[in-house]
């Protein structure tokens, strides 16, 4: 697997890419990179992880969290479901000031040549997280890419989700979490909230 990180210019050949933050890689995203996996390989594309480092919710300091799992373990489930590029884009002020839609046609039309873009039905992406799936089919045909959206993998009774893993975890239901996560938590013992 190819790993983009530290830079914003990166080109890549025809490929299908899903879009998040991904962050845990927990069993809900598991299934969306696998999703977008298999489509790729049946179209004889790339496949291609586009996720946000740090996250935004970290970088405007709307959450004071550790990842659930670390960089490197996250690596290793991204390469173990065969995906063929990462990209970990830097997610700085200026980053984070791209509008929705140049963040489209530059990043994952442009640069990625994007042919399938797999996502959940919430994806949010652009300066104030103003891009979303509307605006993702509203530009498909110019660009000439379509569109998978994912249904949310359910476990107890509820979409799989980081916030959900974290809410388990401060409540005491350790077991409830990793089997959201797909694995154990790896954490430090840093005292940081989860």
């Amino acid at each position: 697997m190819k790993i983009i990180a530290d830079l914003t210019e990166f080109h890549e050949q025809r490929s299908a890419v899903a879009i998040g933050k991904f962050d845990g890689v927990h069993l809900g995203h598991r299934k969306l990179i696998t999703t977008m996996v298999a489509d790729a390989k049946a179209r004889a594309i790339s496949s291609v992880v586009f996720t946000f480092h740090p996250s935004p919710a970290v970088f405007f300091g709307m959450a004071k969290q550790e990842m659930l799992l670390s960089d490197e373990r996250q690596r290793e489930i991204f390469a173990a479901l065969g995906v063929d590029v990462l990209v970990e884009f830097p997610f700085t002020a200026e980053t984070a000031a791209i509008p929705a839609e140049v963040f489209v046609r530059e990043i994952l039309s442009e640069q990625l040549h994007a042919e399938r873009i797999v996502c959940g039905d919430d994806v949010s992406f652009g300066a104030g997280g103003c891009g979303d799936l509307a605006l993702l089919e509203s530009l498909s045909t110019e660009l000439g890419y379509t569109v998978l959206v994912v249904d949310k993998l359910e476990a107890f009774g509820e979409p799989v989700s980081s916030t959900r893993i974290r809410r388990a975890i401060r409540e005491g239901r350790e077991e409830e979490a990793c089997a959201m996560l797909g694995e154990p938590i790896a954490r430090e013992k840093t005292g940081k909230e989860i």
